[in-house]
């Protein structure tokens, strides 16, 4: 049961981080403290759009113009260990133990990467920006 809340919860958070409408926006110097002590670099050029990190927001969504792919790959080889789940047309990269669908991702940090053609739209900012970087990172 507490497993299914917790995935409940995550599911939440990254349906949250993809409806809600608002400017794009610097992250907050100590979500970008959080970022740096976990360890998960942010892709080249990535642009903070919304989310936060901290003992209650855990997770924050980046835009980029480079092609999904090249993300992809770039974070693959930073963390060629972690497992990937790649079910129901996700692609999320995460420390854990492979296998175990979504519940497997509870807890863990994780980076999620998608086209999302509505970021322009729904953020203000450069057309080609339609790659979507989500980095999950737990509260400690």
């Amino acid at each position: 049961m507490k497993k299914t809340l917790q995935i409940s919860l995550i599911i939440g958070l990254v349906l949250i981080l993809s409806t809600v409408t608002a400017l794009a926006a610097d992250l907050l110097a100590e979500h970008a403290k959080i970022m740096e002590e976990s360890g998960i670099p942010l892709y080249k050029g990535a642009e903070f759009i919304n989310g936060g990190l901290g003992d209650e927001l855990v997770g924050a969504r980046f835009a980029s113009s480079a092609p999904v792919e090249d993300v992809r790959a770039f974070y693959r080889d930073k963390f060629p260990n972690w497992a990937l789940n790649a079910e129901y047309g996700a692609w999320i990269l995460y420390d854990g133990e492979p296998g175990g669908g979504l519940a497997a991702l509870t807890g863990h940090q994780q980076i999620s990467v998608a086209t999302n053609k509505n970021l322009p739209e729904w953020f203000g900012i450069a057309g080609n920006k339609t790659t979507e970087i989500i980095i999950v990172v737990p509260p400690k």
